[in-house]
């Protein structure tokens, strides 16, 4: 992708990574279904590779950001999960170098979406693992890749291989990608798409959500400061979810993954930041 369809990417994954975020005392089953939201987004990029005309129409940028987002609340409300609808509002409110680059994000998007699922299980990096030791083997056995690209194979048939192949032996966000993979003739082989979706992960892994609970509501300069405070302070980049906690009396938690760090510890970081500086 090129210029503006980078950042409309960057914009609707920053998106996702809200919606799916698991706040304080949510269990991950009660956060938003991760497999749903890949599902949903799948079959929005289906449905702009059968219909340019709603293609155009999304990705139209004469048109206003309010017209794009109301036609996708028209067109899918219902039919998608509530989070979905919110990341595919966020995407066609983009500006996109290319039409077709729209349906391409959705597609990746729905590749990160599962990938949240195995960041809930903690299993993020064996997914990765798992996604490039498969498509390696694949690379190896060229019978084996053929019977998965092969159009005229029922997709029934290509998932009861992949199951019998990694059930049981790699992780089920692993298969489900495999599964993905298979299913799409648009990106290339399957070897190759596998190396995508390895990459994805990596990326992933690299790129953090804190849940923030503050007591009052931030300003975008504070919560600018703060995600660059919690970066610092875990050695990664940090998306903030930024959640109003009025029963808290004052200062903000941050929540990334199954670590806590109160106000008064990026007080102390902070604090300590500015000593050095002087």
């Amino acid at each position: 992708m090129e210029g503006a369809s980078r950042h409309g990417l960057a914009a609707a994954r920053a998106t996702l990574d809200q919606v799916m975020a698991t706040p304080v005392g949510v269990t991950a089953a009660s956060a938003a279904d991760a497999a749903r939201v890949a599902a949903d987004l799948r079959s929005v990029a289906a449905l702009l590779g059968r219909e340019p005309t709603v293609r155009r129409a999304f990705t139209d940028p004469g048109a206003p950001v309010a017209a794009r987002t109301d036609l996708a609340a028209r067109l899918f409300a219902g039919q998608l999960a509530p989070a979905s609808l919110t990341i595919v509002q966020a995407a066609v409110s983009a500006r996109w170098s290319r039409q077709t680059d729209l349906r391409f994000a959705l597609l990746e998007l729905s590749v990160e979406a599962l990938l949240v699922e195995a960041e809930r299980d903690g299993a993020l990096e064996e997914v990765e693992d798992e996604l490039f030791r498969f498509g390696r083997i694949l690379g190896q056995n060229s019978q084996l890749a053929l019977a998965l690209t092969d159009p005229a194979a029922p997709t029934e048939l290509k998932n009861g291989l992949l199951a019998r192949l990694l059930s049981g032996r790699a992780h089920p966000v692993t298969l489900k990608l495999a599964e993905q993979a298979a299913a799409d003739r648009v990106h290339g082989d399957v070897e190759r798409r596998l190396a995508d979706f390895s990459r994805i992960a990596a990326a992933r892994r690299d790129r953090v959500v804190a849940v923030v609970r503050s007591a009052v509501p931030l300003s975008d300069e504070v919560v600018t400061r703060l995600g660059a405070a919690v970066s610092r302070y875990f050695g990664r980049q940090i998306q903030l979810q930024v959640d109003l906690d009025p029963t808290l009396l004052g200062g903000v938690v941050v929540q990334v993954g199954d670590e806590v760090v109160d106000g008064s510890v990026l007080r102390r970081l902070v604090a300590a930041r500015r000593a050095m500086l002087r």
